[in-house]
């Protein structure tokens, strides 16, 4: 069951909460099973991110080549206590803002398949307009004070993801689908390059966005919503078929926001699964340590229970959209 919508403002009266911009104030749930709270460096993390912003390797789907681009467009730093160390209260945006540490600068990832039944692209990143000063202000004095505070950016026009597929030869008569994983805006702000291309967001992220900012979406935004059906597939159960073939398919991975979702590629070979911001490093789903904001931590801790799982019965590259090696570990197989 699937229908077309529209943003709408949310009303006054909506707490602030529900408004900042990549995430927001959280549920907080007390740590148990073993998830530490610590802050971890990923291995090999990359300190300073190229500018070389698209990275391609071929897959095998149905005894067919298939070519899978990894878009880098820009990058972002957030506080360290955003990435890690989360806290037992709601004051997280303070403890956030009082934070004098940014991390280092983080790839902005979106991703590109070359599918035969249609190109599909998966999240839009960011575009090179948030380097304006003035970027957020259509959405309050007080959204934009945060984000300026408390986000860097370090974007191109050239990074922009509708260059990059000019770049490829990529016309957007030729996209099946844009898949959203979340409505944030490291990851919709790219829309604006797909005008006339159907977008796919599943239908309670879309109704229970986490963080949007509705102001900086383009007017004329109306994306196709998507329920999951049930009993679908191992492990995660729901799932939406993003092919006919059901190749790729759209699985819920709740916690970052309330309905975030993920991209589950299904090769001859092994399966890739583009997880949003699941996680900011892989390292982090490996130590179990979560990330400084969530929507729900406990249904992240739920999450990265049901990816473990499933890297066991199948193999499995897991690929975060800000983890600075997921480009090369899909070219090197490299397997959760």
């Amino acid at each position: 069951m699937m229908q077309r919508q529209k943003f709408t403002r949310p009303e006054a009266s909506v707490p602030l909460m529900i408004e900042m911009p990549i995430n927001h104030f959280s549920k907080i749930h007390s740590s148990k099973e073993g998830f530490a709270q610590l802050e971890i460096e990923p291995k090999g993390i990359q300190k300073k991110m190229s500018r070389a912003s698209t990275q391609s390797t071929t897959v095998q789907c149905n005894g067919k080549s298939i070519k899978i681009h990894a878009i880098q467009t820009g990058t972002v730093a957030v506080k360290r206590s955003h990435r890690s160390h989360p806290t037992a209260h709601f004051l997280t945006p303070i403890k956030i803002s009082l934070d004098k540490h940014f991390t280092e600068f983080m790839p902005i990832w979106s991703w590109l398949i070359e599918h035969p039944e249609g190109n599909i692209v998966i999240d839009t990143g960011e575009n090179a307009k948030v380097m304006n000063p003035d970027y957020f202000k259509p959405a309050g004095k007080v959204i934009a004070n945060y984000s300026k505070k408390n986000f860097r950016f370090n974007i191109t026009k050239e990074n922009e993801i509708g260059f990059q597929l000019r770049h490829l030869n990529i016309k957007n008569d030729s996209i099946k689908n844009v898949v959203l994983t979340h409505l944030h805006i490291d990851h919709t702000d790219g829309i604006k390059d797909f005008k006339n291309v159907e977008f796919i967001v599943n239908e309670q992220e879309f109704k229970r966005p986490s963080g949007h900012i509705p102001e900086l979406v383009p007017n004329w935004f109306k994306p196709k919503t998507v329920q999951y059906k049930n009993d679908f597939i191992t492990v995660f159960n729901q799932a939406y078929p993003l092919t006919n073939r059901e190749d790729l398919l759209l699985i819920p991975t709740k916690g970052h926001t309330n309905n975030h979702a993920s991209v589950l590629f299904k090769t001859d070979d092994f399966d890739i699964l583009f997880a949003g911001d699941v996680c900011y490093h892989q390292e982090q789903l490996v130590n179990k340590k979560l990330a400084g904001i969530n929507a729900d931590y406990k249904e992240s801790r739920k999450t990265y229970e049901k990816i473990s799982k499933y890297a066991k019965q199948r193999q499995l590259i897991l690929l975060p959209s800000h983890d600075s090696n997921s480009a090369i570990r899909l070219k090197e197989r490299q397997f959760l």
